[in-house]
């Protein structure tokens, strides 16, 4: 949409805004937000931004962060195997565990450091304030994109013994909640509250794998959380909350949308189409007829172990169970994530008589979660990812605000945080897919030393062909084929191959020293991450009334961070149950790290940066009912270093990896924000409507992209982006029974130059097939051609290949719009009974889910309809509700499949869900 429309657009929103006039009854209740730090009515506050009462996210059953972004413009919130990803105009964060969130959520006043924290549920709150556009002065580093601000219920001081309420809800796919909470007073200045949640669902995928689960994800979440408020005087007052979680998922919300390999493949990909056809036959005609709501896949994973650990006390090796879910047991469980959470804030706010206020935020927030990915996301028991995390973060912030009826006002204040993340993780492939009396050995002809354009897998084929017969080839064997064979691991040995004559092509790979562990059970990548982050701010806003109309703000805010990162990654095997390292021979250490596309690295760096973020802000009060404003805001998000085991070390002139010097990739800098933004908020109807709109112009550098490729992920900055867009929404309360709703945004957004992007899989092989047809099996930096399909191949200093990327400046940044529309309607029976009803239809166009914008991983857009329609007394209420009732299959996210270029997999979106909630006060 170019500026032009919207400048029209914003002119007619306005003008049929201003064209209805008339005395009217009913009358919106007034909304009182603290994203200036003070308490302020909504229609004051010079910010493009959504409130959400505690009690109007109980009605729409919003239970969690991601149900939140349904009701929210410009927001959404999507879970993939690791991460949360936040997102608000068209601006998020990639997949990558070191990466802080562009939009900051804060609870009680204390940041959430990582997106982990968000998973667990949302529940007995106060208000949810959705601040859109940098909002780095008040709130501080990685709000570059906006802010998420929650408060929690409070204690009600009513001396009135204990009260409560209790609620329990059933719906869909066996899912059942109880919640509550429990209030006590025992004086006028000091009252307790303790709320609670418990709940549990059975999953909305169907999974057709023989001895998998059938139902996928089922979830189990407990929380509670004690809140004290204390009002010591009548100028003081303390209030702290301690509140813990659990999170337990069980299988996987992914599922197999695309089974087709591109047209030219290396020999691990090649490799996973054909193991995948052999076992699965109809395999690829399941995943093409998939609507997305099935799946197909055995959905085990590893528990965390070492890679000993896992060989060793394998089930399926005759040790252990299967049944465990830790490494004190076995070494393998059904796919999933555990997470646990403890969150702490204490609160002092002190008036002084002279109406200056001081405020001080302490915070403490720790989280441990061990996630299982079955990361092969296919029918085989190949590809098992285990992550064992916790991060720890104390903060305190310390803030002073003078009295805000005088000429000129001020909040001012400083800050300090610290924090670990410490991540420990194996990836392990296993080359008997739980058949380690049958193994296959496929390698790959080609040159070696080129990481990542060769490889060798010893996968099985169980019972394809008898021990010590070819089973079957691709081609002539020579460079860039492949070959698959059978053989007996106690009737054979490795070497009887190397002069059978069946393999002739092996003597291409020269003089290496071939040792029997070369035929291995399973290889493995472990590897271990920890950052320390130490941050400190100081802050000032300051408003100045130029006029009784005219309103001046102007605030910066200076931050400086130091980050300190380990990271190191081992490569290993094993070979009939014995451990070995990959210094046994050259040629087994070239076949790991043509596996994994890495070497065995370990790195110790620090980077340290300092950022000034202004901002200034002019409102203009038309009248009692009319303002307007224009703003101009800055903001950042910390750079760091990627914690994905994936990274590669510097490689030297002659193709040997240095192991303490990162190469490209691992640091990434800083991402930063511009954003001008004008904007109206109106009162109209004679306070029976609300009506505010907002058009910005943002732009974006250094932006940070991670895009998945297989087994890691490349992480890059790109130079730069440009996002520009129209919000507006509207409130009306047509009638005393009934209030009308309504948002719609507009989006503009694009990457301006960004040429150094991860290449698609299509591309990517492509590319491979030009290495593979030049001299040597490698492009060189003065090869004629160093180009396919759009990906650049990427040289080192001595001229051999480092890396890809493609050029997608000027590729598209979210979706083009999106909006919502509500109704809710309220009447009183004759016996008093109150019944209501509500219906809201959320819609958004089409997006990319991917950071390498590959045309296959585009969601659709669609429409969502939630209905609710229920009775209410003075202290019950019945409710009856049904989520996304036109049953809309949507995905949150997508990636490439592993090892299989071309196959691409989806995170889906629960489909229809009904239910009912029956509360009760007391």
């Amino acid at each position: 949409m170019n500026k032009k429309s919207i400048r029209t657009l914003s002119s007619l929103a306005l003008a049929v805004a201003a064209a209805s006039s008339g005395a009217y009854g009913a009358q919106l209740e007034e909304i009182i937000v603290t994203a200036q730090k003070r308490a302020e009515s909504l229609q004051d506050v010079p910010i493009s931004m959504t409130a959400v009462s505690g009690e109007r996210l109980e009605d729409a059953g919003v239970t969690d962060f991601q149900s939140l972004s349904e009701f929210v413009p410009n927001l959404s919130i999507s879970e993939n195997a690791v991460n949360t990803i936040i997102t608000m105009r068209g601006i998020s964060v990639g997949a990558n565990q070191s990466f802080e969130q562009s939009v900051g959520v804060y609870v009680d006043g204390v940041h959430y450091g990582k997106s982990r924290q968000i998973r667990t549920g949302l529940f007995d709150l106060q208000q949810v304030e959705v601040l859109r556009g940098p909002q780095g002065i008040l709130f501080g580093k990685n709000t570059l994109a906006g802010a998420i601000n929650v408060t929690t219920a409070e204690p009600e001081m009513s001396q009135d013994g204990i009260s409560g309420k209790i609620a329990v809800t059933a719906e869909s796919n066996n899912g059942e909640m109880i919640e509550g909470n429990l209030n006590y007073s025992p004086s006028d200045n000091l009252a307790f509250r303790l709320a609670f949640r418990d709940q549990a669902d059975d999953g909305y995928m169907k999974n057709s794998f023989a001895g998998a689960p059938s139902d996928m994800p089922s979830t189990d979440e407990e929380i509670w959380r004690f809140t004290t408020m204390w009002n010591p005087s009548e100028s003081t007052s303390v209030k702290f909350t301690h509140g813990e979680s659990s999170y337990e998922r069980i299988g996987a919300n992914s599922t197999q949308v695309s089974w087709a390999p591109n047209s030219t493949l290396g020999a691990a990909d090649a490799v996973m189409f054909g193991v995948v056809g052999l076992q699965f036959p109809t395999f690829g005609a399941e995943v093409n007829a998939n609507d997305g709501t099935t799946m197909f896949r055995d959905s085990t994973t590893l528990s965390g172990c070492d890679l000993e650990t896992y060989v060793k006390a394998q089930g399926r090796y005759g040790v252990g169970s299967n049944s465990a879910s830790s490494c004190d047991n076995d070494g393998e469980r059904p796919e999933g994530t555990y997470t646990e959470t403890a969150d702490t804030a204490l609160v002092i706010d002190i008036e002084s008589e002279s109406g200056y206020t001081f405020h001080s935020v302490t915070g403490r927030n720790t989280y441990d979660y061990q996630d299982g990915i079955d990361a092969d996301w296919l029918p085989l028991n190949f590809v098992g990812r285990a992550d064992i995390s916790n991060y720890e973060q104390t903060s305190q912030e310390f803030r002073i605000a003078s009295p805000a009826d005088k000429r000129f006002s001020f909040v001012a204040g400083v800050y300090w945080s610290e924090s670990e993340q410490e991540i420990d993780r194996t990836v392990v492939v296993d080359g008997t897919l739980g058949y380690p009396d049958k193994v296959t050995m496929v390698t790959t002809f080609g040159n070696w030393n080129n990481v990542g354009q060769s490889s060798a897998l010893a996968l099985p084929v169980k019972g394809i062909a008898t021990p010590g017969v070819k089973a079957a080839t691709d081609a002539a064997a020579g460079e860039g084929t492949w070959d698959a064979m059978t053989l007996d691991m106690q009737d054979a040995a490795l070497e009887s191959f190397l002069t059978s004559g069946t393999v002739p092509a092996l003597t291409a790979l020269g003089s290496f020293a071939i040792p029997d562990v070369t035929m291995w059970d399973q290889a493995g990548r472990m590897s271990y991450y920890n950052q320390k982050t130490d941050t400190t701010a100081v802050f000032f806003q300051g408003t100045y009334q130029l006029t009784d109309d005219l309103t001046l703000t102007a605030g910066v805010r200076y931050t400086e961070e130091e980050k300190e990162a380990i990271a190191s990654a081992d490569l290993v095997s094993s070979a009939e149950d014995n451990l070995t390292t990959p210094d046994e021979g050259e040629f087994l250490a070239l076949m790991q790290a043509g596996l994994f596309d890495v070497y065995a690295h370990s790195f110790n760096e620090k980077r340290d940066t300092d950022q000034v973020v202004p901002a200034v802000n002019l409102q203009w009060a038309q009248s009692d009912t009319n303002n307007f404003y224009i703003s101009y805001s800055e903001g950042f998000k910390s750079g760091g270093f990627n914690s994905v085991d994936s990274q590669n070390p510097v490689i030297d002139a002659d193709g040997d990896p240095l192991r303490t010097e990162p190469g490209v990739g691992f640091e990434y800098d800083d991402e930063t924000a511009e954003s001008w933004e004008i904007g109206g908020k109106h009162v109209l109807m004679d306070g029976a409507m609300n009506f505010n709109w907002a058009y910005f112009d943002s732009t974006y550098d250094n932006q940070q992209v991670s895009t998945f490729v297989g087994l890691g992920f490349v992480v890059a900055n790109a130079a730069s982006s440009s996002i520009s867009g129209l919000e507006m929404d509207m409130a009306w309360q047509a009638t005393d029974k009934l209030r009308l709703g309504a948002s719609l945004s507009f989006l503009d957004g694009q990457y301006d130059n960004f040429d150094k992007a991860g290449c698609t899989a299509f591309q990517a092989s492509e590319l491979l097939a030009l290495n593979e047809a030049a001299p040597g099996g490698e492009l060189r930096s003065d090869s004629p051609v160093t180009k396919a399909a759009g990906c650049q191949q990427q040289f080192a200093g001595d001229g051999t290949p480092s890396g890809s990327s493609q050029d997608i400046s000027g590729g598209q940044l979210g979706s083009d719009f999106e909006g919502s529309l509500t109704a809710d309607y309220v009447s009183t029976l004759s016996n008093g009974t109150v019944w209501y009803a509500g219906i809201d239809v959320n819609f958004v166009d089409d997006y990319f889910m991917t950071g390498d914008l590959d045309p296959i991983d585009v969601q659709k857009g669609y429409e969502k309809v939630n209905l609710r329609l229920g009775l209410k007394g003075d202290d019950w209420d019945l409710m009856f509700f049904g989520r996304n009732i036109t049953n809309e299959i949507t995905a949150a996210g997508a990636a490439d499949t592993p090892l299989a270029s071309g196959a691409h997999f989806r995170y889906m979106a629960p489909g229809e869900i009904y239910g009912a909630r029956f509360s009760y006060s007391f």
